[in-house]
């Protein structure tokens, strides 16, 4: 409660006046000049000569209401509320006209959260003084703590028109226009107050929150800083220009922002969760998850928090954990479709297609423009082989976000799976062009070109996504068996020894490096390549059947007639 008292209206000359009709106990002018609050005094001497006061018997009526106010006004200050009220409720028992009382008994009903009291004194208020603009202002007050923001904008409507250069209504009125979502308006009255008043951080701060909610983050964080500048203990406004630097990608200046409203505000959940986002932002997992950690905490019902925290236990692939906090997500939240997207999501990660299927049919029930929804359950039917289904799924999840990477780069993959080369080229193309450094993207294009036997075109892939991962084994493989295919075999080879320096038990890869090997007639090292790879793979029928072709070449007719049965009795067609 934003409330502030009012002085009682008669002081000294009232009290002396009294004086001059007798006393039925004796009073001392230190006891006057006390209750009047002369010299600055301290609360309880105020509050012991008003009492001497009250007991002399020398009061009544409006007299003696208006000294039960000044006593009130004491204990107020103390913060004595109870007592504070108890001597309002005996003034205005004694002069039912007093606005004062009813004004100040207000505050303090306010200060105990008894809105509906603090209403009907400041009714009373308004009805002895209709002209009162901060009995409007504080009855505004209290209609918003209660929620009902149209009344209580009547009210700060009232008292702008009553005081127009009184700086506090037009704040108040700003922020009820915030909550509203009228941003212009609070906008305009923020401006305002800051015109008749701009030493008050809290006007600067409410403005920046506007800016916020334009998205105009520069004007937020300018506003957001003349608050610190005002208030360097607002811990708002260091969470405000946090959340500001966050939303334009500054996440240090963000992290520092929220640590600092941290530490003004150690129990403040939305800072903890806010900085824990910036972290996950900058891929500081375990940061961020401490972070929430802490923020739930303090909130054990903020089903955005545990959403975030489950987000981030994906990206550390802790599956089981993340399905867990998405789990209280949706209790919390149950019509919360991005929450039943990244549990599907998980759970298909975890190899669980159909619990997969079940969350993201959910998710798009509920929000049937959700892309990343669509992305999710077209790789859920990718894992049990539906690829048309995926496709579909993907078309949708592309015609919702055009710039999808994800359900590009997959449908491309469902697309290859379906030998549909020509349309995984173009898939993983446009993938390209939205990220072009996805070394995984150049790759599988290349592969589908080298399926079209576009080679040039495959080969250009294959070096691209080398440079930009010059440790991929599958790049340097598929490079090598294009450039066996063009008949560079010892650049082919090469290619092969380095794939198998970062995969030693690629089966295909040493079958390759065997045919190789055996296209230069070197047949021992060709034989050697065919015997790791049969290690790995038993029924590798084409390793068998080389590995038989090689023994012939050496003169080992036993070991090759052997292999060639061999080869045959898994692929009956093989050598045909």
């Amino acid at each position: 409660m934003r409330l502030t008292l009012r002085a009682a209206a008669a002081g000294t000359a009232m009290i002396a006046a009294a004086l001059l009709g007798g006393a039925l106990h004796a009073q001392t002018q230190q006891q006057v000049d006390a209750c009047d609050g002369k010299g600055n005094v301290p609360l309880d001497t105020v509050i012991g000569g008003c009492t001497a006061l009250i007991q002399s018997g020398s009061y009544a009526g409006r007299d003696l209401s208006t000294v039960y106010v000044i006593r009130a006004t004491a204990h107020q200050r103390k913060g004595d509320l109870d007592r504070a009220i108890e001597d309002y409720d005996r003034a205005i028992k004694l002069d039912p006209t007093s606005a004062t009382a009813y004004y100040n008994r207000g505050v303090a009903h306010g200060g105990k959260g008894d809105w509906d009291r603090v209403i009907e004194d400041y009714d009373q208020a308004i009805k002895l003084q209709p002209n009162d603009a901060a009995a409007f202002r504080n009855r505004g007050d209290a209609w918003r703590e209660k929620q009902q923001l149209d009344r209580a904008l009547q009210d700060f409507d009232q008292a702008v028109k009553l005081d127009p250069k009184e700086a506090t209504a037009f704040a108040y009125r700003a922020g009820i226009y915030l909550r509203k979502g009228e941003l212009d308006r609070a906008i305009a009255d923020y401006d305002q107050a800051v015109r008749l008043d701009p030493r008050t951080a809290a006007s600067f701060q409410g403005r920046g929150a506007a800016y916020s909610g334009k998205g105009q983050w520069d004007r937020a964080i300018e506003d957001y800083g003349e608050a610190i500048k005002l208030n360097p203990k607002l811990a708002a406004a260091f969470q405000g220009r946090g959340f500001a630097h966050q939303r334009q990608g500054e996440l240090d200046q963000a992290i520092q922002d929220f640590d600092q409203a941290i530490l003004l505000a150690p129990d403040d959940a939305s800072a903890l969760a806010l900085r824990g986002l910036a972290h996950q932002r900058k891929g500081s997992l375990d940061r961020a998850i401490e972070d929430f950690d802490r923020a739930l905490a303090i909130n054990a019902l903020d089903a955005t928090t545990f959403y975030n925290r489950g987000v981030a236990q994906s990206g550390k692939r802790q599956w089981a954990a993340a399905i867990e906090d998405f789990d209280q997500a949706i209790r919390l939240q149950p019509d919360n479709a991005a929450a039943f997207a990244s549990r599907g999501a998980a759970f298909q990660r975890k190899g669980d297609a159909d619990r997969a299927i079940q969350d993201l049919d959910r998710a798009i029930e509920l929000d049937a423009r959700l892309a990343v929804a669509f992305a999710y359950r077209g790789a859920a039917h990718g894992m049990t082989g539906e690829w048309d289904r995926a496709i579909q799924d993907y078309d949708r999840a592309i015609e919702i976000d055009p710039k999808n990477l994800a359900a590009l780069y997959n449908r491309g993959l469902a697309h290859s799976r379906k030998e549909q080369w020509d349309a995984a080229v173009r898939d993983f193309g446009q993938a390209i062009e939205l990220r072009p450094g996805d070394a995984s993207a150049f790759r599988n294009r290349g592969f589908a070109h080298q399926r079209l036997d576009q080679l040039d075109d495959a080969l250009a892939d294959f070096d691209q996504a080398i440079r930009l991962d010059a440790n991929d084994a599958v790049a340097l493989a598929f490079r090598g068996s294009v450039l066996q295919r063009k008949g560079e075999t010892d650049r082919a080879i090469q290619d092969y020894d380095r794939a198998l320096q970062f995969d030693p038990n690629d089966a295909g890869t040493l079958y390759n490096r065997g045919v190789a090997h055996g296209s230069l007639k070197q047949w021992d090292t060709a034989v050697r390549d065919y015997d790791r790879a049969i290690e790995l793979q038993p029924r590798f029928a084409a390793a068998l059947y080389g590995r038989g072709v090689a023994r012939t070449q050496m003169g080992d007719k036993a070991g090759a007639d052997a292999d060639l049965a061999a080869a045959r009795e898994i692929d009956p067609d093989i050598g045909k």
